[in-house]
């Protein structure tokens, strides 16, 4: 689980306005390969292989499928061999991310805002953000946060792994109107206001999917009061299981 205050600032995106392109120039950094694939003795489900890592196994739960077990493995291997072109900030920075300044609470969210409304739902080679943390020393990539277009909502969540990718949102940050890096500057009731040059994050569903050992497993949301909010009827899940995944 993941500190809040911006959990979702990943989501912080989610929030924003229409998307706003970068002004710094992009940079076209290679794509690494594709995961491969290692066939299942007993069964035709392949299993994904990371270069380096190894193949990613999940766990099951009551009521996924292996159909839906089997994309949730590839999406962490995708992401974690396409999160290598941001390595460092400096190489989401230049590929036209911006932090929404949210160090302070141990992940810090870097979004593309021209990503999103871009038409692209999940893809590893543009992920609307990338979080870092500091590891050794330095910031490292450990994440990467998908979300939707603006203006949907949880009836709009395609199905990827079931009850094992639990999608949020946020309802309660306030980020900043500077169309070129909008910055997180408060918490707000869900049914309260921000203050004035400010914009309320909104209901647009995002997803993280990390590519380190995370203690509530490789989708778990940031938690905290800037946490997010899961789908009514819902419980924020914690998927202790498949903790060591990746």
């Amino acid at each position: 689980m993941r500190k809040s205050l911006i959990c979702t600032m990943a989501l912080t995106f989610v929030l924003v306005a229409a998307a706003c392109g970068s002004s710094s120039p992009k940079a076209t950094p290679k794509v690494p390969a594709k995961p491969t694939t290692t066939k299942v003795a007993t069964t035709t489900t392949t299993v994904p292989t990371v270069p380096g890592v190894g193949p990613i196994r999940l766990v099951s739960e009551t009521g996924v499928t292996p159909v839906e077990l089997h994309r949730a493995e590839m999406l962490i291997a995708t992401t974690m061999v396409a999160l290598k072109r941001f390595a460092t900030p400096a190489q989401a920075y230049a590929a036209g991310y911006r932090s929404i300044g949210d160090a302070v609470t141990g992940d810090e969210h870097y979004v593309n805002w021209s990503y999103a409304n871009d038409g692209h739902i999940l893809d590893p080679k543009r992920p609307e953000s990338v979080v870092y943390e500091v590891r050794n020393g330095k910031q490292a990539a450990v994440a990467a946060m998908y979300a939707l277009p603006l203006g949907s909502s949880f009836a709009d969540v395609p199905d990827v792994g079931g009850a094992l990718t639990q999608w949020h949102v946020h309802r309660d940050l306030c980020l900043t109107d500077d169309p070129q890096q909008r910055l997180v500057v408060g918490v707000t009731s869900q049914g309260g206001a921000c203050a004035p040059g400010t914009t309320k994050a909104g209901d647009t569903p995002m997803l993280h999917v990390w590519t380190i050992p995370n203690v509530c497993g490789p989708f778990a949301a940031l938690e905290g009061i800037g946490a997010g909010q899961v789908p009514a009827g819902q419980t924020r899940n914690c998927d202790t299981t498949n903790a060591s995944v990746p």
